[in-house]
């Protein structure tokens, strides 16, 4: 029995390895085969994501070629605009070089540009002093060469004082202002223009003499007055202005000195505030009328940079703005008043001339400027200038009520309020002798009004008032007038501080003379 138990064992338990045995073998086998497909799959996914890989790579071969192609086609087309776009700035950068900008955008709009009037245009020609005997001599590369050089200068020095270039002709060279866009400042405008285009030619004038070279000179003509202005046709397109105005100013050319700024009454009348000038008579222009002819020579000292008369400082643009918002019209008053006085004045007036009314009137006006009076009191103290000799239209002795009261009646009709009449009756009546002022713009009348005493021109001035004295039975003679000189000069005083810096020590060296000449007493042969 024993035995048999122990025998039931041992079988059972190798049974139980031979049952486990045989479970691990099929475990083994199992997770065998499970691999070999896993690995079998693996396989199959790496062939898979080889293959698909590869279809990418292709893909985006494809697409990069594509992508590179569409690159290339856009580079083309940039390009293409980018072209398109330099030659669209070089067609407007030439039609701005051309052509005004305002007219630039009219055309630009419109597709073409209407001719149209204009009131008030300035139109300037230069032309080079002999060119033909010129263009004889010298070669056309070195010609065309030098005119090069001063059209540039020029069109730098319009363009900075608001010209526009019309053309050039050879060497004539037109340029006109208060077009396309309209203004009142052109005629001012192109005087400024053509004192330092001639200011440049005076320059290249004495470098050619310091380097033993030849030079050029222009004439230059300024009219100012009405045109027509625009494009004619279609093709070649130009800006132009026409009109017996554009006519004018290429007569003022012609006929004016070499080196010089010839201009018309017309425009003369517009800038006559700003400038020294000479009149240089009427002149027949080819129409058969008589024009007025000036030569404008240089910017008011007082109203220049550097008082050097070549360009414009901040006083001369408050001027400028004075002359053209204030509601006064003084330069209508002034021309009523100075035709009354050239019709009215007695030809023995010798001191007491229309004359002795502009100098006073310049003198006024170089005073008030130096002491910085550039508002509406300006006006008021030219036009009191104007007045305060006007009462010898009547009468020689105490005539300043009569200028006063001429003020009062012609005056309310060129824009002066009541209280302006008021202030130059007062301005009027202060410049008789002697001399009494309480404020700042009556000194600068009083010394304005006896300027002369300080100045060069003492004696051809005093002369004349002694020839006017002694014929009205003032004085008896040329001694007796220098005793009144003396006294007069010693206790005279200047009360700006511009006529004691610029006329007191002349003035004093002027009534040196006098008493040089009072102890020479040398007077019999020198009696008027």
């Amino acid at each position: 029995m024993g035995n048999l138990l122990i025998f039931f064992i041992f079988q059972s338990w190798w049974l139980s390895i031979l049952v486990a045995t045989i479970f691990l073998l099929i475990v083994l086998i199992f997770i065998r085969r499970r691999i070999e497909t896993a690995r079998r799959n693996q396989v199959r996914l790496e062939v898979k994501i080889a293959d698909r890989t590869k279809e990418i790579r292709q893909q985006k071969t494809k697409i990069e070629e594509q992508k590179r192609l569409l690159e290339e086609e856009k580079n083309k087309v940039d390009e293409q605009q980018a072209l398109l776009k330099i030659e669209k700035d070089r067609t407007e950068q030439w039609l701005l070089n051309t052509l005004p900008s305002q007219v630039v955008i009219e055309l630009k709009r419109n597709g073409k540009v209407k001719a149209q009037a204009f009131k008030q245009v300035s139109i300037m020609f230069t032309d080079v002093v002999g060119f033909t005997r010129i263009s004889e001599s010298m070669a056309p590369s070195l010609i065309v060469s030098k005119l090069d050089i001063l059209f540039q200068k020029f069109d730098e020095i319009i363009q900075a004082n608001n010209l526009e270039k019309i053309k050039t002709i050879g060497d004539a060279y037109m340029c006109a202002g208060g077009v396309p866009i309209e203004n009142s400042t052109n005629p001012i405008d192109a005087c400024c223009a053509a004192l330092q285009i001639q200011a440049f030619m005076e320059k290249l004038k004495y470098e050619a003499i310091a380097n033993h070279e030849d030079y050029w000179e222009i004439r230059l003509g300024i009219n100012t007055g009405p045109v027509i202005a625009g494009i004619i046709g279609n093709i070649r397109l130009a800006y132009d202005v026409w009109g017996s105005s554009v006519n004018l100013a290429q007569r003022m050319e012609m006929l004016g000195e070499p080196g010089k700024v010839t201009v018309t009454g017309n425009t003369f009348q517009h800038v006559e505030p700003y400038f020294e000038y000479q009149y240089k008579g009427k002149v027949l222009t080819k129409s058969r009328t008589n024009e007025d002819m000036y030569v404008i020579e240089r910017i008011k000292p007082e109203l220049s940079i550097n008082a050097e008369g070549l360009l414009p400082n901040s006083r001369f643009e408050e001027i400028k703005k004075l002359h053209h918002y204030s509601s006064i019209k003084y330069y209508k008053a002034e021309h009523h008043v100075m035709d009354i006085l050239q019709k009215n004045l007695s030809p023995s007036l010798y001191y007491h001339s229309i004359a002795h009314t502009k100098d006073v009137v310049k003198s006024v006006e170089r005073i008030a400027l130096l002491e910085g009076v550039t508002d509406e009191s300006l006006f008021l103290l030219k036009t009191a200038a104007i007045f305060h000799d006007s009462g010898f239209i009547e009468q020689y002795d105490k005539n300043e009520p009569i200028g006063a009261r001429m003020a009062q009646e012609i005056l309310p009709k060129y824009g002066y309020t009541e209280q302006h009449i008021k202030t130059i009756v007062e301005l009027i009546y202060v410049t008789e002798i002697p001399h009494k002022p309480i404020n700042k713009l009556q000194e600068i009348i009083c010394d304005a009004d006896l300027d002369y005493l300080g100045r060069d021109d003492f004696e051809e001035i005093s002369d004349k008032l002694c020839k006017e004295l002694l014929e009205q039975g003032k004085i008896k003679s040329r001694k007796e007038w220098d005793q009144i000189q003396v006294n007069f000069i010693s206790q005279h005083q200047y009360f700006t501080s511009t006529a004691i810096e610029t006329r007191r020590t002349k003035k004093l060296a002027n009534l040196e003379v006098i008493i040089d000449r009072l102890n020479e007493d040398g007077y019999e042969s020198l009696e008027v």
